[in-house]
């Protein structure tokens, strides 16, 4: 259990060699040192070794804020796992993400919804925003690490769509982050230390980790994004403008909604040398606008599923490969992954050039599902790499191939997991949630794609009784939905129909419903 973790001892570093340096700042004014940060995440593993003699999981509530990482490294300091989640996420789902965890301590950033309340005691919630205020003394910390999280404990737990309508946790060893950290900070701009991130996707959603890690394992310093600024354009221009953000990271859609907008250039953010993409497919034309628009900059395509920790690929956008109408490439595995291709059915190696299914084996591969064992055994298991280190691999469910280069080329799906906006969504998952709203008696989600790429999601829905007013069923179904899972998940399209059609061997035709 004893041991040290390298994303502490880093931070640690920085804090005893440069405290008031800028770890974090956001548009509003607020802001915190390296100093500030690791005392602050002192107080919090106090606190938390207080509370708890337990190493179990702890849930980290809140959005954006300095609150939350230091709530980060609070947990990992007392030997907590972190399990962060978004405030804006729906009551239901943030009642089964708590009810998987079982009896789980709560650091919270902000103010805890009203329907949360009910699901955790008072005794096992903790203010962060009180604890500031209070400037509780960090006295009672045990007197060296060996409480701290390392090794193969898990250092977080994110949360996913799951196939059974419920989200599933995925663990995540400290080894596997310190691994993940190591390759980040030898991408260009990033190996120069000090640089500022743009942080804005929500820290639930594990492509936060690019720039978590990322920021602090090099000295540099995160500027976060908030909602709802992002959902503002003439705020979010305004707030990236005073980002003086060097390092981009953000899903392709993220940047697209920006590129909307002619002012988004080198004008409005000079410093980015580096955009950095992962999280859903990058398309020609974005890569291309972003090319024009910021001459100065690299263009990066990653890849990587969350059971893999973020990433695991590498590869720069530039003329030649923009020059190439076939899709963009994700680049090449990082040292420590090898990335096999195999075939779906038997599992033997595909042929250079051929599709099959991407295997991902390596020392950032996660641990398994969370209290899952059946799920975890199902697509996880121990392998060798080349040169005969065990490692552990993951079945992706992803179609792709290897070129000779050795450079890899994602295809999409080969079960009903899609990515939207970013986000990552189990089709099952949603179906499930909608089939459990009154009157629903069938439902199906199939994607909508748009030059190339998931736009959106239509549920097809069967009523029982059929609705007298269409629009109010529609929306009444969109409602409840919202009730039940995160935004990102709700159908933008809801179609009504008799009777879903059906294959000649008796499946759901999501071909025509898809064309439907």
């Amino acid at each position: 259990m004893a041991g040290e973790n390298e994303l502490l001892a880093v931070v640690e570093r920085w804090a005893l060699d440069r405290p008031d340096a800028p770890a974090y700042r956001s548009g509003d004014g607020a802001a915190m040192t390296y100093g500030e940060l690791w005392k602050l995440s002192d107080a919090i593993a106090a606190t938390l070794a207080d509370r708890t003699a337990d190493r179990d999981p702890v849930v980290v509530l809140g959005h954006k804020s300095a609150l939350m990482a230091a709530g980060f490294l609070g947990c990992l300091k007392s030997g907590h796992a972190f399990v962060p989640v978004d405030v804006e996420m729906p009551a239901a789902r943030l009642a089964d993400i708590i009810g998987q965890l079982g009896e789980p301590l709560l650091l919270a950033a902000e103010e805890v919804p009203g329907a949360l309340r009910a699901l955790v005691p008072v005794e096992r919630a903790i203010d962060l925003r009180a604890l500031v205020e209070a400037r509780r003394p960090v006295a009672a910390l045990p007197p060296d690490r060996s409480c701290w999280v390392s090794g193969e404990e898990t250092q977080y737990v994110i949360f996913t769509s799951g196939s059974t309508g419920r989200p599933k946790g995925i663990e995540v060893s400290a080894d596997n982050v310190a691994r993940f950290a190591e390759w980040v900070r030898t991408f260009p701009v990033v190996a120069d230390g000090g640089c500022v991130f743009l942080d804005q996707p929500p820290y639930s959603f594990d492509l936060s980790e690019y720039e978590v890690a990322g920021a602090l394992a090099t000295g540099g310093c995160l500027y976060a994004v908030p909602r709802e600024k992002a959902e503002d354009a003439r705020a979010l221009f305004a707030d990236l403008r005073a980002s003086n953000a060097e390092v981009w990271v953000s899903t392709p859609s993220f940047a697209d909604l920006c590129l909307a907008d002619k002012t988004f250039d080198q004008d409005l953010l000079p410093n980015v040398r580096l955009f950095l993409f992962c999280g859903e497919a990058l398309r020609h034309g974005t890569a291309a606008a972003l090319a024009q628009r910021f001459p100065h900059a690299r263009i990066a395509n990653t890849y990587g599923p969350t059971e893999s920790t973020v990433a695991v690929t590498y590869g720069e956008i530039g003329a030649a490969e923009l020059a190439d109408p076939a899709p963009l490439p994700v680049g090449r595995p990082r040292p420590g992954t090898e990335i096999r291709i195999v075939d779906r059915e038997t599992g033997e190696p595909c042929a250079t050039g051929r599709t099959g299914e991407i295997v991902i084996a390596g020392d950032t591969v996660a641990k398994g599902y969370f209290r899952n064992p059946e799920k975890t055994a199902a697509a996880f298991f121990e392998t060798r790499l080349s040169d005969g280190r065990p490692v552990r691999a993951y079945r992706t469910g992803d179609a792709g191939r290897l070129d000779a280069a050795g450079v890899l080329h994602c295809e999409g799906r080969f079960d009903t997991l899609v990515k939207v906006n970013g986000f990552r969504i189990e089709l099952e998952d949603v179906e499930e949630n909608i089939g459990a709203l009154p009157s629903v008696k069938q439902a199906a989600v199939v994607p909508v794609v748009r030059r190339g790429r998931v736009s959106h999601l239509k549920a097809c829905v069967v009523l029982e009784p059929r609705a007298r007013d269409e629009f109010e069923a529609r929306q009444a179904i969109k409602r409840g939905l919202a009730d039940r899972v995160p935004s990102y998940m709700v159908p933008r399209t809801v179609k009504l129909l008799d009777e879903l059609p059906l294959t000649c061997n008796g499946k759901v035709d999501r071909k025509a419903l898809a064309e439907a």
